[in-house]
């Protein structure tokens, strides 16, 4: 029965995305493991097509990175020049000589994706729109993204300005892991500019389980685009879609491209016995607790029954510590690590100390 839903989800998904006339030109889909960054599905992964508004991630990351080192400062006061209030919309509608400050730009680039303060932006930072797309530029060489050129900071039609669903997975990646506290942005559903209120365009992200960011984009001959991020149980999956034919058919066919690969990682498929054993996807992230490992095999039940074994056999060190069977995948294989959690760091050596005077397998994992 699991197999055949597998194969459901395969198909409908291939459905999706190549039910079009133009599939070569737009259709394309990624979704890469954060943790590992393995490819778990793609389609067209490196067929270039233009980044319509996804483009804005790039100019984001640029000016977190200048926030990180101090270049600029989150309650600086940008300047709008003639060119950035004459962009067209999507857009605040900022006039010529006004500023608005960078912590209010972000969100717009976010939330509003106003082409208005993508120009603002890279005016401030470098001048010209022009030079900030060089900007761009060699940040993208440096983070690996391959085939993808700027043009300008916002996405808006220039036939010289591509990427690919591959590039997108890497740039969101990156955003996520190298700006944290900054990524958490994405998440947020509206915000507030001279008294009116603006609403995420990100849809699929108020209702998928788990999900929090990342970015929409559209122009006519990109089609809807949507880099996308969802964490569950611990495993988060960032996926890329392009060539929407409409919003709602992007975001469905994402949603099950998705909902597929987190039912391959068994995500959907938690189970907790008596002794709060779970199966869930490895996450070496967590820098608030720490993990010791009893063994590794090559079947569940034998993960199981370790955990078991070493719980009644050592009390002392097992009480109170959650227990958990944790997938992990080494070359190409799947096993399962029996490991006990919630140790501070100091407690975690101390049980493997003790475990191996009693000649047992323990490592500490963080």
């Amino acid at each position: 029965m699991r197999t055949i839903k597998r194969i459901f989800f395969l198909f409908f998904a291939f459905i999706l995305i190549f039910n079009s006339q133009d599939l070569i030109a737009k259709k394309a889909a990624i979704v890469i493991d954060y943790d590992t960054k393995e490819v778990l599905f793609e389609i067209n992964a490196d067929t270039r097509n233009y980044p319509a508004s996804l483009t804005k991630m790039m100019t984001l990351y640029v000016l977190f990175d200048y926030i990180k080192k101090n270049k600029i400062n989150n309650n600086d006061n940008l300047k709008v020049s003639s060119v950035a209030a004459s962009r067209s919309p999507s857009k605040l509608y900022l006039e010529e000589g006004s500023t608005i400050k960078v912590e209010d730009a972000i969100m717009a680039l976010i939330i509003k994706s106003a082409n208005d303060v993508a120009t603002v932006v890279a005016e401030n930072i470098s001048n010209t729109e022009r030079e900030f797309a060089k900007l761009m530029n060699i940040y993208a060489k440096n983070l690996g993204m391959k085939h993808t050129t700027f043009k300008n900071a916002s996405g808006l039609p220039n036939r010289a300005q591509m990427t690919t669903v591959r590039d997108m997975a890497i740039l969101s990646h990156a955003l996520i892991k190298n700006f944290p506290n900054k990524y958490k942005l994405f998440s947020k559903r509206k915000f507030k500019w001279n008294g009116k209120t603006y609403k995420t365009h990100n849809k699929l992200m108020l209702n998928y389980e788990g999900a929090d960011g990342i970015k929409t984009g559209y122009i006519k001959a990109s089609g809807f685009q949507l880099a996308f991020s969802a964490v569950k149980q611990n495993k988060r999956l960032i996926g890329i879609y392009f060539g929407g034919d409409t919003g709602k058919q992007r975001n469905q066919s994402l949603k099950i491209i998705m909902n597929k690969v987190f039912n391959e990682l068994d995500i959907d498929l938690i189970e907790n016995s008596k002794n709060q054993s779970q199966i869930v996807e490895a996450s070496y992230n967590d820098s608030e607790s720490y993990s010791i490992v009893v063994g590794t095999f090559k079947y569940k039940k034998n993960a199981e029954k370790q955990l078991k074994i070493i719980r009644n056999k050592y009390p002392k060190t097992t009480n109170k510590k959650e227990s958990q069977v944790v997938i992990i995948n080494h070359k190409g294989k799947k096993y399962f690590e029996s490991r006990f959690k919630f140790f501070s760091k100091n407690e975690a050596y101390q049980a493997c100390k003790r475990l191996k005077k009693y000649k047992r397998d323990c490592f500490v994992r963080h």
